[in-house]
């Protein structure tokens, strides 16, 4: 590895097989394979998070984001390729992994619920060799950070969804592993206890030096959290650059024109230059939106023409002003373009 990275995922692959079997003689009780199905959750993805860095990993339902985690943590073995710990190879070395990595998995039951949170914590810190006075020290501290001290003492089965996921990020913690691995960590959680998860992260990363991955669908958190962000479809890194340089992409090629009233139907087709053209009507004047080239020249011209154009429909023109782009347009704009066109 040429580069000081934490996390390093090179180049893996990762196939998953499904098969359907169907009753094909009710005496022998003989079953028959009826179809086979293959779902491609990782194909040659790399990158790397560097210490104190917070990586967020997006993409659609089922596009391979938690089967990523996984690997990282060493739970899924992929394919081709390989995962890096901290310079170690996950394949090799897990159970030194184990000790370096800290990961919360949505939808999963990461804590015992006959026991109570305080006896979860102990049971996996003594896992993870973390021992006595500090073992207990750090559990106490994790348990009011996080809003659970007035349960420590209750079984987790009697915890709401919301407060099981507590634990199961005071679990990952608890080892204060240089490697966070959080897949949607704030589902489910109240405003409060998402904002001080957020304001833990940031602590770790800026104050402690740890790198972390984070899935997540909310669009807001991951840009305001997240350094640098890949966005996944379908098993492939469509994008994965600094969270600014990834709004940047697209924010000069769309740009609004508040008018009077709504132009006819098709009365701004073919305009040179322009690539697209929409009209919103939500607001009490019109918003026409337009999308141009982003070479200089060429947005120019395409900006003088749509004016040119406005002012021969009688069109009058309340505002010119740039779009500013969003995570969540971005990210949907990538993962619905086809693959081959992903930057």
């Amino acid at each position: 590895m040429t580069q000081p990275y934490l996390v390093e995922i090179d180049h893996v692959d990762k196939t998953f097989y499904t098969h359907h079997f169907f009753q094909n003689d009710p005496e022998t009780g003989r079953r028959v394979l009826h179809k086979k199905q293959s779902v491609h959750a990782a194909c040659g993805i790399a990158f790397g998070i560097k210490p104190g860095e917070i990586f967020g990993l997006l993409g659609p339902n089922g596009a391979g984001k938690t089967t990523t985690v996984k690997m990282v943590s060493g739970l899924v073995r992929p394919d081709k390729g390989r995962v890096f710990v901290d310079g170690m190879d996950v394949e090799r070395k897990r159970l030194q992994i184990l000790k370096k990595v800290g990961v919360v998995l949505e939808g999963t039951r990461t804590s015992i619920w006959p026991l109570t949170p305080m006896e979860n914590l102990v049971y996996y810190g003594n896992l993870k060799n973390v021992k006595g006075h500090v073992l207990r020290a750090r559990a106490a501290e994790l348990l009011q950070f996080i809003g659970l001290k007035d349960k420590m003492n209750i079984q987790v089965r009697q915890l709401s969804r919301g407060e099981k996921q507590k634990l199961a990020i005071c679990i990952a913690l608890i080892a204060d592993p240089p490697v966070i691995l959080l897949d949607e960590p704030t589902t489910g959680l109240d405003v409060q206890s998402s904002r001080n998860i957020k304001d833990k992260i940031f602590e770790m990363t800026r104050t402690q030096g740890k790198c972390v991955l984070v899935t997540t669908h909310d669009m807001h958190v991951a840009q305001e959290i997240c350094d640098r962000i890949g966005i996944i479809n379908h098993g492939v890194l469509v994008a994965c650059k600094p969270t600014a340089e990834l709004l940047d992409y697209f924010s000069d090629q769309v740009f609004e024109f508040r008018v009077d009233r709504a132009p006819e139907s098709g009365a701004l087709d073919a305009i040179p230059q322009v690539r697209g053209v929409s009209v919103e009507t939500n607001g009490d004047d019109p918003l026409i939106v337009v999308s141009v080239d982003a070479e200089i020249e060429a947005r120019s011209e395409a900006l003088y023409a749509t004016m040119q154009r406005l002012q021969q429909l009688g069109l009058r023109l309340r505002s010119v002003s740039q779009r500013q782009q969003t995570l969540e347009n971005v990210f949907l704009r990538l993962t619905r373009a086809p693959l081959a066109d992903g930057k």
